[in-house]
């Protein structure tokens, strides 16, 4: 949760993000037998996923919101890998050295060809296709792959990294790589935000934005409802989301945050986004430097922003609802609280519109939810 020095490392060298997004399991890379896996049940298709360790053992588990009900899909010891991305029985891991597809019907594991030392993005899979995205170094520039995992071969090599599918499924997102730029004399580094069509094929520029100058990282890029592009921002102070002004190709001012909290000159952070599979809704935690985080909910159709009176992490939306993970101890604290560690574990309904939570059910040792 050191998330005010994370920023202060380079960004590209480190993958800083990768690792505050899963701060706990990447102590345990590497290859190793897998120990159990069971098929998801058709019944069971939208449960609510969750990464669990647990003395030792590293579990993939599925949560009934109904009535609770815990079943479990996949374990291992620690040093198999990361679970990151999941497509119907399908679970993408990362490891120490490379990508890993693990089917779940056969229980078989094969090697993404080519993922050496790469990651996955914010996007896993495409939904109605055999492809996955994952993004790798190539020389001193980041490149985006596509990779269609029934023929185990590379379909497209993107320019640009954390890759994040459009809600309509149609298009790409990618943070590109910053480029020197020399305007009158004066020299400054700049990022582009680029935009893969997958129907057609075109790679357009949305934008640049400036980074020297501003002293700020561009760690993502969201596509959300209404064709509106966000893109998150790190600097010394900050780690938050703002709308792109423009989608033409110039160069553009990040004036604004996205439905920043008021006042807006109170420094906060954003983090563990999640958008819903429509691009509506979108969920993260919001603390501020040293103190608990509250769950956030921005619905994009109504243009209303929800502050929950709820301290937890991990958000994720599935079928319109918002789930999250708390520590029963302080979940109902206020939010302007000093920071403490969560010691237990209990996945939450948040009724976002009500301010209302119900529990359901607690989660022994170290949890995060997984994202679809």
């Amino acid at each position: 949760m050191k998330a005010k020095s994370n920023r202060k490392k380079f960004f590209l060298s480190s993958f800083a993000f990768y690792l505050v997004r899963l701060p706990f399991f990447l102590l345990f890379l590497n290859q190793t037998p897998i120990y159990s896996v069971n098929p998801i049940p058709a019944s069971l298709m939208n449960p609510v996923l969750a990464i669990q360790e647990d003395k030792g053992i590293l579990r993939l588990i599925s949560i009934t919101p109904g009535n609770g009900r815990t079943g479990l899909i996949y374990t291992s010891t620690q040093d198999k890998g990361i679970p990151v991305f999941r497509k119907q029985n399908l679970i993408l891991f990362r490891t120490s050295k490379e990508l890993s597809l693990l089917n779940l019907n056969n229980s078989k594991s094969k090697t993404i060809k080519g993922s050496a030392d790469a990651y996955p993005g914010n996007s896993g899979f495409l939904r109605d296709k055999s492809t996955l995205l994952f993004s790798r170094k190539n020389g001193d520039r980041w490149e985006t792959v596509l990779y269609d995992y029934d023929k185990e071969k590379e379909l497209k090599s993107l320019p640009g990294y954390q890759p994040f599918v459009s809600p309509d499924q149609k298009s790409i997102l990618l943070v590109g790589n910053e480029v020197r730029y020399s305007e009158h004399g004066e020299d400054s580094m700049r990022v582009p935000i680029h935009k893969y069509s997958l129907e057609s094929g075109e790679l357009k520029t949305l934008a640049w934005i400036e980074t020297d100058k501003e002293k700020l990282q561009i760690t993502d890029v969201y596509s959300i409802a209404d064709d509106q592009i966000l893109v998150k921002v790190a600097t010394e102070k900050e780690n938050r989301l703002y709308k792109l002004p423009s989608l033409s190709g110039e160069l553009v001012k990040l004036a604004i945050p996205f439905y920043a909290p008021l006042p807006i000159t109170e420094q906060k952070e954003q983090v563990n986004i999640s958008v819903s599979s429509d691009g509506k809704l979108l969920t993260f935690t919001e603390r501020s430097d040293g103190k608990l985080g509250n769950i956030v909910i921005i619905d994009t159709k109504t243009r209303q922003r929800y502050d929950s009176s709820f301290v937890g992490c991990f958000p994720v939306i599935k079928n319109g609802s918002v789930y999250f993970l708390g520590d029963p101890e302080f979940v109902k604290f206020s939010k302007d609280r000093d920071y403490r560690p969560y010691n237990n574990f209990t996945l939450y309904e948040l009724d976002f519109k009500k301010d209302k939570i119900r529990a359901i059910t607690p989660i022994s040792g170290k949890v995060e939810l997984l994202s679809e």
